[in-house]
């Protein structure tokens, strides 16, 4: 080899980056899925890092931020961490009121929330590293860039609930997710609301607006199916407009988030060899709604536990049995809206769109007909 080639070899040599830390359990991504993964690991005894890109856990917030009170059952719900309660919600379709369901839950404080469960992940005996992005799932664990350097965090099993990119479900070869995309700003309310507002319209295809009170304040949205057309600047706008003249908001807007919301049902793939994923990054919302916090924290605990018993027992298959366990605690919840929303795709333009919503929404005997 000429003397130039070995001198462009040595100049563009990598070595393999460093050991930063060693753990029985990984853990990608500290939002409910992931802190409620590492919680239960760790309460089970085994070792736990958990990785999270930002600075500060819960920030931005990107969530509309209701869940139902059944979420109690399964985590602690501290009062800081609520915003309000509310009734249930109410439908409208072509903005006229056709349903008003009970089904009470909380608007959350979610970046509150979110560190409240990162901080009792942490008391678990989790250790965390914020700062840290999740490059690459290697063979010997996680790639990370943690203030622009790169190292490795050795890991015995690593799950993945880092959202839509999870660099977890890219080790497991997983096609991209189907995604519907949501705007919300928050809002100033003219008068407090006990009752969540859901609207539904053909300038929100494949999803909907929605209100939802916190005390003085509102988050308001809309999410689109892009598939199926749609602008999602000039949908969110005109909802605003029409809240602003209907004397139901002010002017104002105290904030602006965004983001992709799973839509396809869970990923055929959720589990392989010593990968799990969890929450987003599995598919865990409803295709439908958007609802995803109540599965991502079962599923999170779900995945923590079987973390442990493989772990004891050196049995790495047992993990083959997280993706039935997730089915048998919210798989026909999800199911059932991933198959209204082909339904919904499908019908896009062939059925009245009354009839559509009727069908494909959770408000209406229709939707629960085989």
């Amino acid at each position: 080899m000429c003397a130039q080639c070995l001198k462009m070899n040595a100049e563009f040599e990598i070595d393999e980056p460093p050991i930063l830390a060693k753990s029985d359990v990984v853990v990608i991504g500290a939002g409910p899925a992931g802190s409620s993964a590492a919680a239960t690991a760790a309460a089970g005894g085994v070792s736990v890092l958990m990785l999270d890109k930002k600075e500060h856990i819960g920030l931005p917030v990107q969530c509309a931020e209701y869940v139902p009170l059944s979420l109690a059952a399964e985590v602690p719900v501290p009062a800081a961490c609520i915003a309000q309660r509310v009734e249930g919600f109410i439908t409208y379709i072509h903005r006229e009121q056709v349903a008003q369901t009970r089904a009470p839950g909380y608007i959350l404080n979610r970046d509150v929330f979110d560190r409240y469960l990162a901080e009792r992940a942490v008391q678990s005996g989790v250790k965390l590293f914020t700062k840290a992005q999740a490059v690459a799932v290697k063979d010997q664990g996680v790639l990370i860039n943690k203030q622009g350097r790169l190292s490795m965090v050795k890991a015995g099993i690593v799950i993945g609930s880092e959202g839509p990119k999870s660099v977890v479900a890219q080790a497991i070869h997983c096609p991209p997710q189907v995604l519907a995309y949501a705007k919300q700003i928050t809002v100033k309310l003219r008068k407090r609301l006990q009752w969540a507002q859901i609207y539904f319209s053909p300038s929100s295809p494949g999803g909907y607006a929605w209100l939802f009170p916190k005390n003085n304040l509102a988050n308001v949205g809309v999410s689109i199916d892009l598939s199926l057309g749609g602008n999602i600047a000039t949908a969110l706008a005109e909802f605003q407009q029409y809240l602003i003249k209907e004397g139901v908001i002010s002017e104002e807007v105290i904030r602006t988030t965004g983001g992709a919301i799973p839509i396809g049902g869970p990923r055929l793939r959720m589990q392989q060899k010593n990968l799990m994923l969890v929450g987003d990054a599995a598919g865990h919302t409803h295709p439908i709604s958007g609802e995803g916090i109540f599965p991502a924290i079962v599923a999170g605990k779900i995945a923590g536990s079987l973390a442990v018993d493989s772990i004891r027992s050196g049995d790495i298959n047992l993990l083959a049995q997280y993706p039935w366990q997730c089915f048998t605690r919210f798989g026909e919840f999800i199911k059932r809206g991933f198959e209204r929303k082909v339904e919904y795709n499908r019908n896009w333009e062939k059925t009245d769109f009354s009839v559509l919503v009727r069908k494909t929404w959770f408000a209406f005997p229709e939707y629960f007909e085989c």
